[in-house]
């Protein structure tokens, strides 16, 4: 009985660390994959920011139309600065609450959704 029970702790490590290696093979292998996309996603980045700047510049141009330059590019810069902290606002207040809502003690764990191993 008492090499059956060892056997089985044996075991548990065994299965234990094999599960540990597969998670850090498997976290690797993501980080691999974020790395060789990063530079893709920071030229997709730059090329995004500079097509964001010609619309705005167009923006201001169109409003231009109507008043000063000057006056044309602090209406449209407010405009954006009102919908950025508009924005803003509103996803901090939704991160708080998931957060409450995250931390929340609950009496059971949540149902499993996917299968072991996935």
């Amino acid at each position: 009985m008492g090499a059956l029970v060892s056997r089985v702790g044996t075991d548990v490590q065994r299965i234990v660390r094999g599960e540990i290696r597969l998670v850090q093979v498997r976290v690797n292998a993501a980080l691999d994959v974020a790395k060789a996309a990063g530079g893709g996603l920071a030229l997709a980045l730059v090329c995004g920011l500079a097509g964001v700047g010609a619309l705005v510049a167009g923006i201001v141009l169109a409003v231009a139309l109507v008043l000063p330059v000057w006056a044309a590019a602090l209406v449209v810069g407010g405009a954006f600065l009102v919908v950025g902290v508009a924005v803003t606002l509103v996803e901090v207040r939704g991160v708080r609450h998931g957060m409450r809502e995250a931390l929340r003690p609950s009496e059971a764990l949540p149902p499993e959704t996917g299968r072991h191993g996935d």
